[in-house]
């Protein structure tokens, strides 16, 4: 490739005598510096700007054996700003940028730059760390049934009877692989029979019904079978039984999806730069002269204010301050979200009357970030007769708050309507705001009401598969469910409003917030709430909340209560609330269960009103589950009920009862039994007489540090790795092999040689022909593989040596043969 061509380079001179002898001198110097800097020759030199090191080494090429170039990308890394628009690969000349001048000190090796502020590239500094690495993520193949058994029995004390009411459990089941996970949840219940012979009431009930499979690599999640829609602020979801496919951005949990706040400025000399988001000092970093900007500074989401701090080697301060806002409601730019998915609408979920509509419908949501201050939305429905599309943007104003716009509309039934939705979130000093309304206009639609519209207008039932899933079919005239809600359609006016902020002259907070509700059938409601809370001494808290119903209902209440910790985990509260229905005083002592195995955890509860109650709880958890069992008293009646959470889990050959497992797990191979198993660094549980372990509670598709404690190892054991970083798929389970070995059938020999003394350290060894081993300090050498009859041959700087050893192995015991080479 040719090399661009450039202009003569002009140097700095080496002042000219006018004397005619002085001539050679100057020819003998040039040729000193063109062997330095021969056409195309890439040279790596310590480049200085205006005097001041940058402690960068900057890649630069000599076109001619004269002038130096240097890539665009190159020159802005080091701080100059070409001023060129050209490709980032692009060599330019250094004398052919406008206000630069530079020399090239040949014995140092360094660049010598002049420019002006004007041509500095802004540095830009990341104050969070680049996202690593992604670690692989990995699924075993097992199953998981988490369940939940739970009882209850009621009696009357003027009857001097106490009856069994039933029996009800909860499961979810699901089977995992590395191909994906198939889940089943359910309850099964069952009641004694009734009075004269009648028949209890009993059956299963299914929930949902699941397939779902991660992709790590390009953060899309997909699931078939029972979905919830995706949407956003503006739409509602819907459940059906279909397939999905959505954006899961939890796959890479160090991915930063919002943008985050940054800060920018001048410096006039070398300086350091410290940033303080709200008063806490989070990010410091070395500055050289010119301009500079921080992105990625770590700060909550909401409002604040960063305070930059700028101070230069004499010990000059300037101080700047500047208001942020950040929100879960803007995507960085060049993200994309999204979630679509199509199936039959699902009504009447958790109910016996649980069904799928025979009625396809789809529904589509994505968001697109376009710059730090801007995202875009949009969403679509369709089925049943029903189109609906609408479209939105969320704008950052400035540093106080975020803005929300969109408008939707529907065409449903030969008719259409409209829905315009604007919100506004903000913080103005300590006070936080938001506010948002939607309204309907004409005969609004979505997928939430034309489904049930399918409910209202009558089913015909088809016949049940296996007695649990009932697909359902819309027909005119056939019998109407009763519905499970009075109104579907979306509200003609939802309006909110809230306010929050610190009292200045206490510790305490103020908030308030106001609803002005519509719906479509007329009924309005208009409800003001107010609250104060603030922390009192010794660790107690206190609250009030009052509200008033402004609409037709005319209801006005309160809420007073007080918490105080009385020792340990222990917290005793008490509590006043009236309304309509009256006051009611609550008096309760709690020590909440731990999450530790052998915690024990209680209640004990008090309240006067209509009507009174008196209760009591115990649990208690084991590595096993928790269980808990709670007696109360309410008039002339007494109630017990008993329950037992937990799990059981498979994997290889291993059947666990352990606690629930909601997310993924771990099955430890230590091949020992009794080994400490530590997760985090932290105390997880013993490995059992099999030498497994099953860590519940991973983070999966994060970094999950799991290691054993070597100290309760057989002292022949032999053993691979003491810990390892794993990264488990979604609810699956992985397995964690250490490769603990005890019969490797390993011994130390002490080799000397014929005069007594130790082999020296460093020598090679080799067992016939079959192992290889270093001689370490005092002629010691640890080997593995031995046999019942063995031969060495050690290798020292003097020459070589042989010898024949007997072996027996001895369990739990290191074996040590001295052995004479000779």
């Amino acid at each position: 490739m040719t090399a661009p061509s450039v202009q003569p380079l002009r140097l700095s001179r080496v002042p000219e005598p006018r004397v005619f002898f002085a001539w050679p001198i100057v020819v003998l110097l040039l040729l000193q510096r063109v062997p330095a800097a021969q056409a195309g020759e890439q040279l790596q030199l310590e480049v200085f700007i205006n005097d001041v090191p940058t402690k960068l080494i900057g890649s630069f090429v000599a076109v001619d054996g004269q002038r130096l170039g240097a890539r665009r990308q190159e020159l802005e890394d080091i701080g100059v700003n070409p001023g060129k628009d050209t490709a980032a690969t692009d060599i330019i000349a250094l004398d052919e940028i406008a206000g630069l001048s530079y020399r090239y000190d040949v014995p140092q090796q360094r660049l010598l730059i002049t420019i002006p502020d004007s041509l500095r590239a802004t540095q830009v500094y990341r104050a969070t760390t680049r996202p690593e690495a992604p670690t692989a993520v990995e699924a075993g193949y097992g199953a998981v049934l988490n369940y939940n058994l739970f009882a209850a029995s009621s009696g009357d004390f003027n009857r001097s009877a106490f009856a069994f009411n039933g029996v009800s459990a909860t499961f979810d089941a699901r089977a995992f692989s590395p191909f994906g996970t198939l889940s089943q949840s359910a309850i099964v219940r069952s009641s004694p029979a009734g009075p004269a012979g009648a028949s209890g009431q009993g059956g299963v009930l299914r929930l949902d019904t699941t397939f779902a499979y991660s992709d790590p690599q390009t953060l899309i999640s997909y699931r078939a079978g029972d979905a919830i829609t995706g949407g956003l602020a503006w739409t509602r979801p819907v459940r059906l039984g279909g397939f999905q496919t959505q954006r899961n951005f939890g796959l890479r949990a160090d991915l930063i999806t919002l943008p985050l706040a940054s800060v920018s400025g001048s410096a006039a000399v070398p300086s350091t730069v410290d940033v303080y988001i709200n008063n806490l000092k989070t990010y410091s970093q070395d500055l050289n002269t010119g301009p500079y900007q921080i992105t990625n500074i770590p700060v909550i989401t909401g409002g604040g204010e960063a305070r930059i701090v700028l101070r230069d080697a004499a010990g000059h301060e300037t101080q700047t301050t500047s208001p942020f806002y950040v929100s879960q409601s803007l995507l960085a730019p060049g993200l994309f979200d999204f979630s679509f998915e199509a199936g039959l609408p699902r009504i009447n979920y958790g109910t016996t009357l649980d069904a799928y509509v025979g009625k396809p419908v789809a529904s589509g949501s994505w968001r697109q970030g376009v710059f730090d201050w801007l995202t875009l939305e949009g969403h679509a429905e369709a089925g049943g007769g029903l189109l609906n599309g609408g479209a939105g943007a969320v704008l950052r104003t400035g540093g106080f708050g975020v803005a929300s716009f969109a408008l939707a509309a529907s065409h449903f039934g030969g008719s259409t309507g409209l829905q315009p939705y604007a919100s506004y979130e903000a913080r103005i000093g300590p006070v936080t705001f938001n506010a948002s309304s939607q309204m309907t206009f004409g005969n609004y639609n979505d997928l939430a009401s034309v489904t049930a519209r399918f409910q209202a207008s009558g089913l015909k039932q088809s016949p049940s598969i296996f007695e649990v899933l009932r697909y359902d079919i819309p027909l005119a005239g056939a019998p109407a469910l009763s519905p499970l809600f009075i109104d579907a359609k979306p509200p003609k006016m939802l309006n909110r409003i809230s306010i929050g902020a610190p009292l200045s002259f206490d510790s305490g907070s103020l908030s308030a917030s106001y609803i002005d509700l519509r719906a479509a059938s007329g009924d309005r409601s208009k409800i003001l709430t107010a609250s104060y809370s603030r922390p009192l001494p010794f660790g107690a808290y206190v609250s009030a909340t009052a509200f008033t119903d402004l609409g037709a209902k005319r209801n006005t209440g309160f809420f007073v209560g007080l918490s105080v910790p009385i020792g340990g985990s222990a917290t005793a509260s008490t509590s006043v609330s009236t309304g309509k229905d009256g006051t009611s005083v609550i008096e309760d002592v709690t020590k909440p269960l731990g999450l530790e195995p052998g915690s024990v955890g209680w209640r004990v509860t008090g309240s006067q009103g209509k009507p009174a109650v008196q209760s009591a709880a115990a649990s208690y958890r084991s590595p096993y589950g928790w269980a808990e069992a709670t007696i109360g008293h309410a008039n002339h009646g007494a109630t017990a009920t008993a329950q037992v959470d937990g799990a059981i889990a498979t994997m290889g050959t291993g059947v666990f009862l352990t606690s629930r497992i909601d997310d993924s797990f771990a099955v430890v191979e230590a091949g020992v039994p009794n080994v400490g198993v530590l997760y985090e660094n932290r105390p997880i549980g013993v490995t059992d007489s099999n030498g497994r372990l099953l860590v519940p509670g991973l983070r999966s598709y994060q970094k999950n540090k799991i290691a054993i404690d070597t100290r309760n190892l057989p002292i022949d054991a032999d053993v691979a790795t003491t810990q390892d970083v794993i990264a488990p798929a979604d609810r699956a389970g992985v397995r964690v092999d250490f490769g603990v070995r005890t019969k490797v059938e390993a011994a130390i020999l002490v080799l000397s040689t014929a005069d007594g003394k130790p082999v020296p350290a460093g020598s090679h060894g080799e067992i016939e022909g079959k192992q290889e081993f270093v001689v370490g300090y005092d002629g010691r050498a640890y080997v593995k593989g031995l046999a019942p009859e063995n031969s060495i041959v050690v290798t020292t700087e003097r020459g070589t040596c042989r010898a024949s050893f007997t072996y027996m192995a001895k369990p739990n015991e290191q074996v040590v043969l001295p052995i004479t080479c000779r």
